[in-house]
């Protein structure tokens, strides 16, 4: 991939930060990543993570893993890495739950959600030209779903909705909201995120999940089945999620951080084509 930046953006990586700094914190430096390994947990609409780690060193530190859990979890709270990290205070996206095996749960909050989607269209890690690549049969309706976001972004831009930066419609990809803009309204007033159908939420923990394999040691990804299941998930969106007429007139703020998955969705499909797949990203088909 191309350049990576100073902070991570998968989430999994910055939970593991956090809980290597809670483990120092009781004398213990692990050397190997793996010994801190944060998993996600499967579900359909929500971003949940889970945590082994206290089974594994409990019995070192002749502790029984609840009482170690317990101890990193009292760590992790008061931990303030500070605003200068990138990584944010662990409690402000996430809720915390200790279950009685030992295992640590982490649930991203509506909040957190919004405030990762944000940093990600603020912060696209990559600025890869158009390549002349082919077109690939095999690979076309992720082309297509790549093109259509383009699509629908620069006619976004053109009906004000957002701002996009202009020069990027012809010469690079991803296309970038212009710096100067306000931040997208991914939450209402209630502080819940603005998405009502369950698509959408699906293409939420996709966004998680794909960040989290780019940068990961560990795996050895499927890209292709990640790039299919995310163009076919996109597709779906579209097909239930409306952006203009009554969306637009009524709720621009939903209308707007609809936008937000389609940036989102182009940019991260932008990567699983041309650097995965080692096809072309189209701009238009």
């Amino acid at each position: 991939m191309g350049g990576s930046p100073i902070v991570t953006p998968a989430l999994a990586n910055r939970l593991g930060v956090q809980l290597r700094q809670s483990l120092h914190s009781q004398g213990i430096d692990p050397v190997d990543s793996q010994e801190i390994l944060v998993n996600r947990i499967k579900h359909p609409t929500q971003v949940i993570y889970g945590s082994a780690i206290a089974l594994k060193w409990a019995s070192r530190l002749h502790q029984s893993p609840f009482e170690l859990a317990e101890v990193i979890l009292t760590n992790l709270r008061s931990l303030d890495l500070g605003d200068d990290s990138g990584l944010g205070v662990l409690s402000r996206d996430f809720t915390f739950e200790l279950l009685p095996s030992g295992i640590l749960q982490f649930m991203l909050t509506d909040g957190g959600m919004a405030n990762w989607l944000e940093e990600i269209i603020r912060n696209p890690w990559i600025n890869t030209p158009i390549q002349d690549l082919a077109v690939s049969p095999e690979r076309f309706i992720i082309q297509y779903t790549h093109a259509r976001c383009c699509s629908l972004l620069r006619l976004a831009h053109r009906d004000h909705l957002i701002s996009l930066v202009e020069s990027d419609f012809i010469s690079s990809l991803p296309l970038k909201r212009d710096q100067i803009s306000p931040p997208i309204s991914w939450l209402t007033v209630n502080g819940k995120l603005q998405f009502i159908e369950r698509c959408e939420y699906q293409l939420l923990t996709q966004f998680v999940n794909i960040v989290d394999v780019l940068f990961s040691s560990s795996s050895s990804p499927d890209w292709p089945k990640l790039a299919e299941q995310l163009s076919q998930n996109f597709q779906e969106f579209y097909r239930q999620c409306r952006i203009w007429g009554e969306v637009k007139q009524n709720n621009p703020e939903l209308a707007q951080a609809r936008l937000g998955l389609v940036l989102i969705t182009q940019f991260l499909l932008q990567i699983l084509l041309a650097e995965k797949l080692g096809i072309m990203a189209p701009l238009e088909l």
